[in-house]
């Protein structure tokens, strides 16, 4: 990547990488893509993963699996990259296990810190979908 400081190309290894980190619940290696004010909400994602959603994790075949469909340049820094994401665990509510969701769209913002991307949360990412049923 360090020929490719700042290019799309780079933009899209990035949030590529950071998605397919945190929708296999991998945060800790999410967090190498992130901003360091975004390494909070990692953080508490991981405190909230349970041994159910564990469970029901290990019962799929097949991992998560993300596209970057598009990327759209906000300003000089800031860009937003449309993404889709397949067989993904969805956390539920408290005392519910997560549920796995065949295919999903996202919006990632990400922002140009020191000549490179960096994804930028400013929440957990949510589909752009209104249910999930």
């Amino acid at each position: 990547m360090s020929n490719r400081n700042g290019s799309e190309e780079q933009l899209y290894e990035v949030v590529d990488s950071f998605a397919n980190n945190y929708f296999n619940l991998r945060y800790s290696n999410a967090m190498r893509f992130c901003t360091d004010d975004s390494h909070r909400w990692l953080k508490w994602a991981a405190s909230n993963v349970t041994q159910e959603d564990i469970d029901v994790l290990h019962k799929t075949d097949k991992a998560a699996s993300v596209q970057v469909e598009s990327a759209e340049s906000i300003n000089d820094s800031l860009s937003t990259v449309r993404i889709t994401v397949n067989n993904y665990l969805l956390m539920d509510s408290i005392g519910k296990p997560g549920r796995i969701v065949k295919s999903d769209n996202f919006i990632i913002r990400a922002i140009i810190k020191d000549g490179k991307w960096l994804v930028r949360m400013e929440a957990l990412p949510r589909s752009e979908k209104k249910s999930h049923d």
